[in-house]
């Protein structure tokens, strides 16, 4: 598997999981795939599911390459937010078996909610909650969480984005119905509005001192109080990445070598 994820706990402040690269080829070979719009192939793979990859048309590449570059005019931290989105939704995958996870958006700086998934119970059946990705590839975690992440769920808290939230929601369950047979839509949707059930789950680049339990946990101070409640609304994941933008740069290029690849051998 690409990543392997090692769960993390900071008492009442919240949960979640360190992030660390168990295999970079396997994982540019992952996030090549969704660049290419492939995400149900990856979802059976991440599952075990041994499937033959589609094949790589021409149209398809020339998309997913200009999905991993930088263009002219245009800002790296958009492609390196989609990058981490797409690592974020892997390891998404990798924390629950059958994860019902909406697949990355295909356009960079998507003013949408950064990723969206289900909460199963234990019997795979119900759908008892949503939660909210905020995903950030940033150099500065810390500023970043406290400013842009905080106001967001503040906002989501007040009752904002509901507009947004509701059919986002349903759409992801009706992509998925044939998993829930007997599940009402809209019970369901009108459920997951109320408070509780909404769960945050930010995901960051940070350095290697957050690695340490007391940096990494200063890193989330005040989760608790933008999302109150239980701590199972409040899930915090990180991945130390030194000099993170050289390494998104290096990492897209690997993904993008195996897309021509692909492209060539068809």
């Amino acid at each position: 598997m690409p990543l392997t994820l090692t769960p993390v706990s900071h008492g009442e402040l919240c949960h979640g999981s360190r992030w660390v690269i168990a295999d970079e080829d396997d994982l540019a070979a992952r996030v090549a795939r969704l660049a290419l719009g492939q995400a149900r192939h990856v979802a059976a793979v991440l599952s075990n599911i041994d499937k033959a990859p589609p094949a790589t048309r021409a149209d398809a590449a020339a998309g997913a390459i200009k999905l991993l570059a930088v263009e002219a005019g245009k800002q790296v931290y958009h492609r390196d937010g989609w990058v981490f989105q797409a690592i974020s939704w892997i390891a998404a995958h990798r924390t629950e078996a059958g994860a019902v996870v909406r697949a990355p958006h295909m356009i960079h700086a998507h003013k949408g909610f950064d990723g969206f998934q289900l909460k199963l119970d234990a019997a795979g059946e119900e759908v008892t909650a949503v939660v909210i990705f905020e995903d950030k590839a940033t150099e500065n975690p810390r500023k970043m969480i406290t400013g842009d992440v905080w106001d967001g769920i503040r906002d989501l808290e007040r009752g904002g984005r509901m507009n947004e939230l509701i059919p986002e929601t349903g759409g992801l369950l009706e992509a998925h119905q044939q998993r829930f047979p007997e599940l009402d839509i809209d019970e369901a949707v009108e459920r997951i509005a109320w408070e509780e059930a909404r769960h945050y789950r930010v995901a960051v680049t940070a350095d290697d001192s957050h690695d340490d339990d007391d940096e990494r946990q200063a890193l989330f101070k005040g989760f608790d109080q933008v999302a109150p409640g239980s701590t199972l609304r409040r899930q915090a994941e990180t991945m130390a990445i030194p000099e993170m933008r050289d390494w998104m740069t290096a990492f897209s290029a690997k993904a993008v070598a195996l897309i021509e690849k692909w492209r060539d051998d068809v």
